[in-house]
């Protein structure tokens, strides 16, 4: 199958299933996907325009065509419409690769402390940003719930600055969710405005947690607040409802994780 017409097969999360390959777009984004190692099937680049010099993230593409030659990356170039039939950002800087997803699994992971739930959690934006968070604040693995975007989306590529290619987000079954933190003897306390405050059930920590957030509107699923050792809540100012899922599990792991020096 030619680049082009593969990258535009990989839109759709079906077929990003059954080839087991995502898209990265953009300068930042291809950098992160060479750095971290994962193969990568090729390049799309666009053709270069009168007084694209002038551009100031000419020479760091000019750089990143380089490294993707050097590291035997076909690179095929096409026109602006071609190359726009393929992306999914408006202004994807005329460069996007194709990379193999990575293959978590929960064998491979060693003795966790921190594990990250999302509990169908939608918005590619967010989930991204949660996935960047986790990376940074030191939560081993990320499991994804049914019912959250796939998280090789375009879009929460891109929102997670490369975090996806390093930190581990598993998508896994409630039964198989639950069975992998149990085997682990790992607490699961849930992230719910009714719960205990979050500076008192900071002191209460387990040694291993997992910490449940939710898409913001329907909240934690029953059968999953129902298995919760304990429910957390972020104290907050009378007629604030919620707060974006993404702020709020940056403040939660913030204050549950311990955090790299």
């Amino acid at each position: 199958m030619k680049l082009l017409t593969l990258a535009r097969d990989l839109k759709r999360r079906k077929a990003r299933e059954r080839h087991a390959l995502f898209v990265a777009e953009g300068v930042r984004a291809v950098e992160a996907l060479l750095d971290s190692g994962h193969p990568v099937r090729g390049a799309l680049v666009t053709t270069p325009r009168a007084g694209e010099e002038a551009d100031p993230t000419a020479s760091r593409r000019a750089a990143l065509l380089d490294r993707l030659a050097a590291a035997g990356v076909p690179v095929h170039e096409v026109t602006d419409t071609e190359f726009a039939s393929a992306a999914d950002t408006e202004s994807p800087q005329g460069v996007l690769a194709i990379g193999s997803i990575p293959h978590w699994t929960p064998e491979d992971r060693p003795p966790v402390t921190t594990v990250l739930v999302l509990d169908a959690v939608q918005d590619p934006g967010n989930v991204g940003t949660i996935v960047r968070t986790a990376a940074a604040l030191g939560v081993d693995v990320t499991i994804a719930l049914p019912g959250t975007v796939d998280v090789w989306n375009a879009k929460v590529v891109r929102s997670a600055m490369g975090a996806l290619f390093t930190h581990p987000v598993m998508p896994l079954s409630w039964e198989d969710a639950t069975r992998w933190l149990t085997d682990r003897e790992v607490a699961l306390w849930v992230a719910d405005t009714a719960g205990t405050s979050l500076a008192e059930a900071a002191t209460a920590r387990p040694p291993r947690l997992a910490l449940v957030v939710a898409n913001e509107g329907a909240g934690v699923s029953p059968h999953v607040a129902a298995a919760a050792h304990r429910q957390v809540a972020i104290p907050m100012r009378a007629g604030v409802e919620s707060l974006n899922v993404a702020v709020a599990t940056g403040i939660l792991l913030y204050t549950l994780t311990s955090r790299p020096s």
